[in-house]
């Protein structure tokens, strides 16, 4: 009896809340399409409760038949929500009333994104339901991993997008010989060998670039994908109101964009020494290895289907900051990216850069080469953080102090 109690305590202190991002309130299914949005909107978004047997304002109703009422929201997640959603459904009794909780768990439900059988993809805004918009049906399936954003096509591309001299350099690495070789000898036309490589695409009878084929070997891939450029900016101080030394916006392809990269933050890094008698030690601020890590994993694992932002480069008098676009994907989390645990956003990207030298196909980079170097160096721990939907890394310099000493 004291169980009951305290469950019964603890649903009306749930109810009192209110409606909420993760609480929605049903006095008896009229609509099953309607509830069925409301299922659908949690499974998409980070879970929630729908009450069943309580009223909009919160006041507890009950339900007249709450075994018949069970049963059809079994029926709903089974028939009208696709995929089926597995829910966590419970019987109350709440100030003498049937009440029944059905719990949207992300864990048990991971095949997003999901719909009603009428075919609506809605996602849980506040205390409502909306419908989901194209771009956040891209983000949902690529946060599943359903959906390589960058082996999507770029429309408005097309064969004379692509710099034959970036793939033909490519090929020669990759394969061994020239790709004029190549087609003769394979009888492949370039369209088709592209098409195997996950570089372009069919659509509506017209050729066009892949997001990868573009960012990779776009002789402009800023035309049509301008957040995929970098902005890279020195400091004089430590925080963002101090003057700017220097700044740069760094375009082309990703290939050209690493190397630009490092060669801003090259020109910019102060570089003391240490007097030895006659001769002088560089004694330098950053890890290199450590510091080329973060800049390509950032080229590499930002999420590109993000318009408006592009990556960011702050050097700072004390410290180097990477910001990249878009949360973790999949299952990463700040805490196992420290371990290793990587999952590809971009696996067309990431394949072309480790082919092309610029990354390792072992996914340790981070803790590795970021971590391990850098603590080594500066005697501190590289920062994670997840900022919005950014993703910011943090680099600092080897102290002053253990220069000058």
């Amino acid at each position: 009896m004291g169980d009951q109690v305290n469950n019964e305590i603890d649903i009306l202190s749930d109810i009192v809340g209110g409606e909420s991002q993760v609480r929605e309130f049903k006095r008896q299914i009229d609509n099953p399409e309607s509830v069925a949005g409301e299922i659908v909107a949690f499974a998409n978004c980070d879970g929630g409760k729908l009450y069943l047997g309580v009223a909009d304002d919160g006041g507890v109703a009950g339900l007249d038949d709450p075994e018949a009422a069970f049963q059809a929201l079994t029926n709903i997640c089974r028939d009208r929500c696709v995929p089926p959603v597995s829910p966590v459904l419970l019987q109350h009794t709440v100030e003498g009333k049937a009440v029944i909780t059905l719990t949207v768990d992300p864990a048990l439900n991971r095949l997003k994104p999901y719909r009603t059988a009428g075919g609506r993809f809605y996602l849980r805004a506040g205390k409502d339901k909306k419908d989901a918009t194209g771009r956040e049906l891209i983000r949902i399936a690529q946060a599943t991993g359903e959906l390589h954003y960058d082996e999507c096509p770029v429309f408005g591309t097309g064969l004379a997008d692509l710099s034959m001299e970036a793939f033909s350099a490519y090929h020669e690495l990759q394969f061994g010989f020239s790709l004029e070789s190549h087609l003769e000898q394979s009888g492949l036309s370039l369209p088709t060998l592209l098409r195997n490589l996950r570089l372009l695409h069919d659509v509506d009878a017209e050729i066009v670039l892949s997001v990868a084929g573009l960012l990779v070997f776009g002789g402009a891939p800023q035309r049509f994908l301008p957040q995929s450029r970098v902005s890279a900016v020195a400091f004089a101080g430590t925080d963002e109101d101090s003057d700017i030394l220097d700044r740069r916006e760094i375009t082309g392809r990703l290939p050209s964009i690493i190397e630009d990269t490092r060669l801003f933050l090259e020109r910019n890094l102060r570089l003391p020494a240490q007097e030895h008698g006659f001769s002088r030690e560089d004694l330098p601020l950053y890890d290199r290895k450590a510091v080329g890590e973060a800049i390509v994993n950032a080229v590499a694992h930002r999420d590109y289907a993000l318009s408006g932002s592009q990556i960011r480069v702050f050097l700072f008098q004390d410290r180097l900051e990477v910001r990249s676009p878009g949360r973790l994907p999949n299952s990463v989390s700040l805490d196992n990216m420290r371990l290793g645990v990587h999952a590809e956003r971009n696996r067309t990207v990431v394949t072309l850069l480790a082919q092309l030298g610029y990354m390792s196909a072992i996914g340790t980079g981070v803790p590795r080469l970021i971590i391990r170097l850098s603590r080594a160096l500066s005697g501190r721990e590289p920062e994670f953080e997840i900022v919005g939907e950014e993703l910011r890394i943090c680099i600092w310099a080897r102290l002053l102090q253990q220069v000058n000493k």
